[in-house]
Protein backbone atom coordinates (compact mmCIF):
# COMPACT_ATOMS: atom_id res chain seq x y z
CA UNK A 1 0.00 0.00 0.00
CA UNK A 2 1.35 3.36 -0.91
CA UNK A 3 2.16 5.61 1.93
CA UNK A 4 1.96 8.89 0.17
CA UNK A 5 0.48 10.00 -2.28
CA UNK A 6 0.71 13.56 -3.89
CA UNK A 7 -2.08 15.74 -4.23
CA UNK A 8 -0.90 19.57 -4.69
CA UNK A 9 2.09 21.47 -3.91
CA UNK A 10 0.46 22.85 -0.72
CA UNK A 11 0.95 26.65 -2.15
CA UNK A 12 -2.79 27.03 -1.76
CA UNK A 13 -5.82 25.24 0.29
CA UNK A 14 -9.47 24.12 -0.72
CA UNK A 15 -11.84 25.76 1.75
CA UNK A 16 -15.96 26.59 1.29
CA UNK A 17 -17.23 29.58 3.47
CA UNK A 18 -20.01 29.63 5.53
CA UNK A 19 -20.29 33.05 4.56
CA UNK A 20 -18.77 35.36 1.80
CA UNK A 21 -15.23 35.95 1.98
CA UNK A 22 -13.39 39.35 0.18
CA UNK A 23 -10.35 38.59 -1.61
CA UNK A 24 -7.42 40.11 1.01
CA UNK A 25 -8.93 38.72 4.29
CA UNK A 26 -7.25 36.90 7.09
CA UNK A 27 -9.14 33.48 7.53
CA UNK A 28 -8.46 31.05 10.31
CA UNK A 29 -9.89 27.69 10.79
CA UNK A 30 -8.59 25.02 13.21
CA UNK A 31 -5.85 27.22 14.50
CA UNK A 32 -4.59 27.60 11.31
CA UNK A 33 -4.42 30.75 8.77
CA UNK A 34 -5.18 31.10 5.00
CA UNK A 35 -5.49 34.69 3.05
CA UNK A 36 -8.33 35.01 0.31
CA UNK A 37 -6.34 35.23 -3.24
CA UNK A 38 -9.78 36.06 -4.82
CA UNK A 39 -13.43 36.91 -3.70
CA UNK A 40 -15.48 33.47 -2.44
CA UNK A 41 -18.84 33.65 -1.94
CA UNK A 42 -20.74 31.84 0.48
CA UNK A 43 -20.90 28.14 0.07
CA UNK A 44 -18.50 27.79 -2.68
CA UNK A 45 -15.47 25.88 -2.77
CA UNK A 46 -12.77 28.55 -2.96
CA UNK A 47 -8.43 28.45 -2.52
CA UNK A 48 -6.71 30.11 0.65
CA UNK A 49 -3.54 31.02 0.09
CA UNK A 50 -1.31 29.08 2.75
CA UNK A 51 1.89 30.68 2.10
CA UNK A 52 3.68 33.75 0.28
CA UNK A 53 4.80 37.25 0.81
CA UNK A 54 2.28 39.39 2.05
CA UNK A 55 1.80 42.70 3.13
CA UNK A 56 -0.83 42.62 6.17
CA UNK A 57 -2.26 44.65 7.95
CA UNK A 58 -0.53 45.30 11.82
CA UNK A 59 -1.01 46.91 14.95
CA UNK A 60 0.58 50.26 16.29
CA UNK A 61 4.08 50.08 16.72
CA UNK A 62 7.57 49.10 14.98
CA UNK A 63 8.16 45.26 14.08
CA UNK A 64 12.07 44.71 13.63
CA UNK A 65 13.11 42.95 10.79
CA UNK A 66 12.70 38.97 10.66
CA UNK A 67 10.41 38.78 14.19
CA UNK A 68 7.69 36.64 14.11
CA UNK A 69 4.37 38.05 14.04
CA UNK A 70 0.88 36.30 14.83
CA UNK A 71 -2.55 37.27 14.06
CA UNK A 72 -4.73 38.80 16.21
CA UNK A 73 -8.50 38.04 15.48
CA UNK A 74 -9.70 41.38 17.87
CA UNK A 75 -6.48 43.24 16.97
CA UNK A 76 -6.97 46.89 15.88
CA UNK A 77 -5.20 47.31 12.69
CA UNK A 78 -3.10 50.62 12.52
CA UNK A 79 -5.89 53.38 10.56
CA UNK A 80 -8.26 50.61 9.73
CA UNK A 81 -11.42 49.48 11.93
CA UNK A 82 -10.87 48.51 15.34
CA UNK A 83 -11.21 44.49 16.51
CA UNK A 84 -10.86 43.84 12.72
CA UNK A 85 -7.75 41.69 13.22
CA UNK A 86 -4.56 42.57 12.94
CA UNK A 87 -0.82 41.18 12.82
CA UNK A 88 1.16 41.32 16.22
CA UNK A 89 4.44 40.50 17.75
CA UNK A 90 2.42 39.25 21.05
CA UNK A 91 1.73 35.21 20.37
CA UNK A 92 -2.07 35.44 21.38
CA UNK A 93 -3.73 34.30 18.13
CA UNK A 94 -2.56 31.81 15.00
CA UNK A 95 1.21 32.06 13.78
CA UNK A 96 1.58 34.03 10.36
CA UNK A 97 5.62 34.31 9.61
CA UNK A 98 8.67 36.22 10.06
CA UNK A 99 8.90 40.06 9.40
CA UNK A 100 10.75 40.76 5.88
CA UNK A 101 12.11 44.06 6.58
CA UNK A 102 11.14 46.15 9.16
CA UNK A 103 7.93 47.79 9.86
CA UNK A 104 7.95 51.52 11.19
CA UNK A 105 5.80 52.42 14.45
CA UNK A 106 3.32 54.28 11.92
CA UNK A 107 3.38 51.38 9.62
CA UNK A 108 0.04 50.49 8.39
CA UNK A 109 1.04 46.80 7.17
CA UNK A 110 4.25 44.56 7.63
CA UNK A 111 5.75 42.56 4.77
CA UNK A 112 5.25 39.24 6.25
CA UNK A 113 6.37 35.44 4.61
CA UNK A 114 3.48 33.97 5.76
CA UNK A 115 3.67 30.35 6.09
CA UNK A 116 2.01 27.31 7.82
CA UNK A 117 4.15 26.23 11.14
CA UNK A 118 2.93 23.53 13.24
CA UNK A 119 1.50 25.38 16.77
CA UNK A 120 3.00 24.80 20.05
CA UNK A 121 0.67 23.67 22.58
CA UNK A 122 0.06 26.77 24.30
CA UNK A 123 -0.85 29.08 20.77
CA UNK A 124 -3.91 27.23 20.38
CA UNK A 125 -7.03 29.55 21.65
CA UNK A 126 -10.08 27.84 23.24
CA UNK A 127 -12.84 29.84 23.68
CA UNK A 128 -13.81 31.06 26.92
CA UNK A 129 -17.38 29.72 27.34
CA UNK A 130 -18.54 32.40 29.36
CA UNK A 131 -20.41 32.49 32.66
CA UNK A 132 -20.92 29.26 33.93
CA UNK A 133 -19.84 27.36 30.98
CA UNK A 134 -17.49 24.26 30.65
CA UNK A 135 -14.29 25.10 29.75
CA UNK A 136 -12.91 22.69 26.68
CA UNK A 137 -10.69 19.91 27.41
CA UNK A 138 -10.32 18.34 23.89
CA UNK A 139 -6.64 19.89 23.28
CA UNK A 140 -3.83 21.79 24.57
CA UNK A 141 -4.13 25.58 24.29
CA UNK A 142 -5.06 29.11 26.51
CA UNK A 143 -8.30 30.29 27.45
CA UNK A 144 -8.50 34.16 27.70
CA UNK A 145 -11.26 34.71 30.37
CA UNK A 146 -13.81 37.94 30.11
CA UNK A 147 -16.12 37.97 32.66
CA UNK A 148 -18.71 41.28 32.94
CA UNK A 149 -19.54 40.74 36.44
CA UNK A 150 -18.93 37.60 39.51
CA UNK A 151 -19.24 35.04 37.09
CA UNK A 152 -18.02 31.10 37.36
CA UNK A 153 -16.63 28.16 34.57
CA UNK A 154 -15.87 24.43 35.56
CA UNK A 155 -12.86 22.52 34.32
CA UNK A 156 -13.44 18.80 33.41
CA UNK A 157 -10.36 16.11 34.23
CA UNK A 158 -7.26 16.40 31.01
CA UNK A 159 -7.90 14.39 28.24
CA UNK A 160 -4.36 12.86 28.04
CA UNK A 161 -1.28 13.16 29.58
CA UNK A 162 0.77 16.11 28.95
CA UNK A 163 -1.97 17.84 27.81
CA UNK A 164 -1.16 22.10 28.91
CA UNK A 165 -4.00 24.73 29.60
CA UNK A 166 -3.07 28.40 30.32
CA UNK A 167 -5.89 30.31 31.99
CA UNK A 168 -5.61 33.77 31.95
CA UNK A 169 -8.21 36.60 33.43
CA UNK A 170 -7.89 39.22 30.06
CA UNK A 171 -10.96 41.69 31.18
CA UNK A 172 -11.56 41.81 34.79
CA UNK A 173 -15.20 42.82 34.93
CA UNK A 174 -16.07 40.47 38.21
CA UNK A 175 -13.66 37.54 40.25
CA UNK A 176 -14.13 34.04 37.64
CA UNK A 177 -14.08 31.13 39.69
CA UNK A 178 -13.22 27.98 38.23
CA UNK A 179 -13.77 24.74 39.82
CA UNK A 180 -12.33 21.52 38.47
CA UNK A 181 -13.27 17.91 38.46
CA UNK A 182 -9.79 17.20 39.61
CA UNK A 183 -7.52 18.59 42.62
CA UNK A 184 -4.78 20.44 40.78
CA UNK A 185 -2.20 19.87 43.47
CA UNK A 186 -1.43 17.20 46.19
CA UNK A 187 -3.30 19.66 48.86
CA UNK A 188 -6.69 18.50 46.79
CA UNK A 189 -6.97 22.90 46.09
CA UNK A 190 -10.02 22.07 42.80
CA UNK A 191 -10.84 25.51 43.13
CA UNK A 192 -9.40 28.59 41.02
CA UNK A 193 -10.02 32.15 41.56
CA UNK A 194 -8.90 34.94 38.87
CA UNK A 195 -9.69 38.53 40.48
CA UNK A 196 -7.45 40.38 38.51
CA UNK A 197 -6.68 41.04 34.90
CA UNK A 198 -3.38 39.53 33.97
CA UNK A 199 -4.07 36.49 36.50
CA UNK A 200 -3.04 33.72 34.91
CA UNK A 201 -2.60 29.79 35.96
CA UNK A 202 -0.77 27.11 33.68
CA UNK A 203 -1.94 23.62 34.29
CA UNK A 204 -0.68 20.35 32.92
CA UNK A 205 -1.72 16.74 32.95
CA UNK A 206 -0.20 13.36 34.53
CA UNK A 207 -1.47 10.41 35.70
CA UNK A 208 -2.08 9.62 39.41
CA UNK A 209 -2.16 6.09 39.18
CA UNK A 210 -4.94 5.36 36.84
CA UNK A 211 -6.21 8.60 36.60
CA UNK A 212 -5.77 12.06 34.42
CA UNK A 213 -5.54 15.04 36.90
CA UNK A 214 -4.39 18.73 36.45
CA UNK A 215 -1.69 19.81 38.02
CA UNK A 216 -0.47 23.61 38.56
CA UNK A 217 2.78 24.23 36.51
CA UNK A 218 3.05 27.91 37.14
CA UNK A 219 0.57 30.01 39.08
CA UNK A 220 0.68 34.48 38.74
CA UNK A 221 -2.06 35.97 40.86
CA UNK A 222 -5.06 33.44 40.81
CA UNK A 223 -5.87 31.71 44.37
CA UNK A 224 -6.26 28.24 44.74
CA UNK A 225 -8.59 26.81 47.38
CA UNK A 226 -10.78 23.30 48.43
CA UNK A 227 -14.59 23.28 48.00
Amino acid sequence: MTQATYRAPGKTVDYTPGSAVTAGDVVVTDNRVGIALSDIAASTLGALAACGLFAIVKVTGAIADGADVFWDADGDPLGGTAGSGAATTQPIGPYLGTVVGAAGATATTADVLFQQRTPEPLESEITDPGDAGAIPVDKSGHVNIVTAGAETRTLAAPSYAGQQLLVGLKTDGGNCVITCATAVNQTGNNTLTAADAGDALELVAIYSGANLRWRVRSNDGVTLATV
